[in-house]
């Protein structure tokens, strides 16, 4: 905020182009961070259930555990857990159809293709 309003005052002819781009940002964060799919708990099941390294039987089961009370929570179906944690295919698709309805007349579509991909790969990690 502090460089923003630096920019503003070095150039106040700029203050309406760094409010538009404040809002579109504003636009993008709220396209992306409402969860109403239960897409980060599927992931973190997912996570879970293939953990990065190699662990005992104990350690495994506690995970699975959590998996399970995680899903059992979220009132999750089996099969709407990726079995790979950046398997959700149709994730990315959400994104852009989010990110199309509110910039669509802010960016043309390889733009907007070009903000759900970096989105995208900031939402997988």
């Amino acid at each position: 905020m502090a460089r923003i309003m630096r920019i503003v005052r070095t150039c106040p002819e700029a203050a309406g182009e760094m409010l538009e781009l404040m809002f579109l940002v504003s636009q993008i964060e709220a396209a992306t961070s409402v969860d109403r799919e239960y897409r980060d708990a599927k992931r973190v099941i997912s996570r879970l259930r293939n953990p990065l390294w190699e662990m005992g039987p104990a350690d495994r089961e506690k995970l699975l555990s959590a998996a399970e009370a995680i899903r059992r929570v979220c009132r999750l179906a089996e099969d709407e857990i990726p079995s790979m944690p950046l398997a959700d295919a149709g994730e990315r698709a959400r994104v852009e159809a989010r990110l199309h309805g509110a910039l669509a007349g802010e960016l043309d579509a390889a733009q907007i293709a070009r903000v759900t991909g970096i989105v995208a790969a900031v939402l997988q990690n």
